[in-house]
């Protein structure tokens, strides 16, 4: 958020998602409550994504130095089959606005925006949703850009 965040948040904004993190506990109960898929390179963890039971997509982040290279695009394609293999047919985030792009590309249509307060910032978050196709095949709404 440090790197890439001043081309689109205020430094209020940046802050608030640096101190969220700062609380150890809260954090790991963040990344380790859902199902959380974790890109790895040769430095360590670059990205994560995670998915609770009812479909919510609780988190997708991304080292600022590793955009636009696929990885966030694999992380929720691992979450579009993690929901597929485990029955969820309908899969729900609030997005930022750097992942409503890719979310958006993915399929996930808008169906509303909210304003949250987190650390004394406030964020505008887009909510977008898909529905998966309940025989188990490839999600209906979600795009699969690799067939």
């Amino acid at each position: 958020m440090r790197s890439a965040g001043p081309r689109s948040y205020t430094q209020t904004q940046i802050n608030s998602w640096a101190a969220s993190a700062s609380d150890r506990e809260r954090f790991q109960e963040f990344l380790l409550r859902p199902t959380t898929y974790v890109a790895i390179d040769e430095t360590g963890p670059v990205g994560f994504c995670g998915i609770d039971a009812d479909g919510h997509i609780a988190s997708l982040y991304l080292r600022g130095n590793r955009q636009r290279q696929g990885i966030c695009t694999s992380l929720v394609r691992h979450v579009l089959d993690y929901a597929n293999r485990t029955g969820i047919n309908r899969l729900h985030a609030e997005a930022s606005e750097f992942s409503l792009p890719l979310f958006l590309k993915l399929g996930f249509q808008t169906v509303g925006t909210e304003t949250v307060e987190r650390y004394g910032a406030t964020f505008v978050r887009h909510l977008v949703e898909c529905h998966l196709n309940l025989s188990g095949s490839y999600p209906h709404d979600c795009k699969d850009e690799s067939h």
